[in-house]
């Protein structure tokens, strides 16, 4: 038996069906499009928003500022559930003063030694 007509009507059957989807296709009138988003332009009422909204548009400087820092860090407690604590600056450290008498402080430190 012949193997090129069967071949060839296989061929033609496709050219048709792919010429009848193109037409229907054709035929449709197109849909009109969804209207544009626009983004609001509202600014924030909560301002650790204002300020993680700041943080964003000043890019890579962020990094090192500490208020930007602050507010990641609050971000982070609020998204997982943490209640907000309140966290001493680092810059208000100083190696003398302590809010825990100095007897305690000595005894942790001899504590500390002895386990060593």
């Amino acid at each position: 038996m012949n193997v090129r007509l069967p071949a060839r009507i296989g061929a033609f059957a496709c050219l048709g069906v792919a010429i009848a989807m193109g037409l229907l296709a054709l035929r449709d009138e197109p849909k009109p499009s969804s209207p544009p988003v626009t983004l609001s332009t509202d600014l924030p009422t909560d301002p650790l928003q204002a300020k993680l909204r700041s943080c964003q548009l000043a890019g890579q400087a962020a990094g090192s500022d500490p208020g930007c820092l602050a507010a990641w860090a609050e971000n982070r407690r609020r998204f997982l559930g943490q209640r907000s604590r309140l966290v001493e600056p680092a810059a208000d450290y100083a190696p003398g003063k302590s809010s825990e008498p100095a007897s305690l402080v000595d005894e942790a430190i001899a504590n500390t030694q002895q386990e060593q």
